[in-house]
């Protein structure tokens, strides 16, 4: 989104949930524990009482997360005051869920599509109701270093000419910065290229955790499950309960299944959480004879970003990034950007809380990235599909 009233972009809605007092999430399948773990998590501030409804009837005679699961025929009829609702799925379910919500809920009641509830609106809602940098996710890169090379790879690593690994001064000034300005974060997260390749990855652990952890909710390390990990690291994984994020890419890889069985066989030797990041496919974000040389109109590139609405950010060199992939393919050389691309985390004071919340829900000068002009998009609009992790 350009910027067009800085400072003041979101005042309209900022103040939507002051008065609420109740949270019905509307479904509760295997995707809703991740909103219920971050609602629990920021229930100190916002005291909000969560509630689950669901058609499953097995659901509603054994509960779900702890919860008791109210029946649709139940949440509809009984009376509700200061509630609001989340449409609390994805994709075509999620938008089913959405229109009959609109449909049998008075025309006052708060409805929001989960997606855009966590991942843009709990940003406005802190920063107008609690005056805090509240941000969902943030990831850092030690490295671009990998010991794969995907193809289609969302770091562009097979474009990169020439590889950086950050000194651990260097990172930990860039998380000294990053949580100067930011009060709470659901998920930080390291990656890379391979952070287990990563000399010092346990003092940067260290680091954050001895510093920061409060600061946390879910602390995560992103990994191509072809590296395994020592036994001093995982130690060290399992007592600072860091959440591993275990890309399974078995069946592109030779050996790869081999190579996933010995590394997740030792995360739970060592009892650490750990998710199998497990897909079928990939987008593929730039194809150089595709891509390079189309022209757009200033009003086409800004209609092309605001479409795309990737919602995930980068930290580098104490800047954040509006986009993680345009930042991406700058230090691929893929692209020129320019500083209106990132935010200076050097520039922040108390009094721009409510601008850096902006940037981080994609608001900057131009309304745009130089990257968008050679990118096919993030899932929402990109129409290009293909196998994970094929090697070039």
């Amino acid at each position: 989104m350009k910027w067009s009233n800085k400072g003041h972009e979101f005042d309209e809605i900022g103040y939507l949930l002051e008065d609420k007092k109740h949270i019905f999430l509307y479904g509760a399948g295997e995707g809703a524990w991740e909103l219920v773990e971050v609602l629990e998590a920021i229930q100190p501030w916002t005291g909000w009482n969560i509630h689950l409804v669901d058609r499953d009837r097995s659901k509603q005679q054994e509960g779900r997360f702890g919860y008791p699961v109210l029946s649709p025929e139940m949440f509809f009829s009984m009376e509700k005051e200061q509630y609001f609702v989340i449409a609390n799925a994805m994709g075509k379910t999620g938008n089913e869920i959405y229109d009959l919500l609109k449909k049998k809920l008075p025309e006052n009641i708060v409805i929001f599509q989960q997606f855009y509830f966590l991942h843009t609106y709990l940003l406005i809602y802190f920063v107008y109701v609690h005056d805090m940098v509240f941000f969902t996710s943030e990831s850092i890169l030690p490295l671009t270093v990998c010991n794969l090379n995907c193809r289609d790879c969302l770091n562009f690593t097979p474009y990169i000419k020439e590889h950086y690994i950050e000194s651990l001064d260097t990172l930990k000034k860039n998380v000294d910065l990053f949580f100067n300005a930011v009060e709470l974060i659901y998920r930080f997260q390291i990656t890379g290229g391979e952070p287990f390749l990563y000399e010092d990855l346990i003092p940067l652990i260290e680091y954050i955790d001895e510093n920061y952890r409060e600061k946390i909710i879910r602390f995560e390390i992103v990994t191509n499950g072809t590296i395994i990990p020592d036994d001093r690291l995982c130690k060290v994984l399992k007592e600072k309960e860091i959440y591993v994020i275990l890309d399974d890419y078995r069946m592109a890889l030779e050996d790869g299944n081999k190579a996933y069985e010995r590394v997740s066989g030792k995360l739970q030797k060592h009892d650490i959480l750990y998710m199998d990041n497990s897909v079928d496919r990939w987008m593929r974000m730039y194809i150089p004879e595709e891509d390079d040389g189309k022209q757009y109109s200033e009003e086409a590139l800004q209609l092309k970003y605001d479409k795309c609405d990737a919602p995930w950010s980068s930290l580098k060199c104490g800047k954040l990034s509006a986009c993680n992939y345009a930042m991406y393919a700058e230090t691929a050389g893929i692209c020129n950007g320019n500083e209106d691309e990132s935010y200076d985390l050097r520039r922040f004071s108390q009094e721009k809380k409510k601008e850096l919340i902006e940037f981080r829900l994609r608001c900057c000068e131009k309304g745009y990235m130089e990257f968008c002009r050679k990118c096919g998009g993030w899932i929402f609009t990109n129409e290009r599909w293909c196998g994970p992790a094929i090697q070039v």
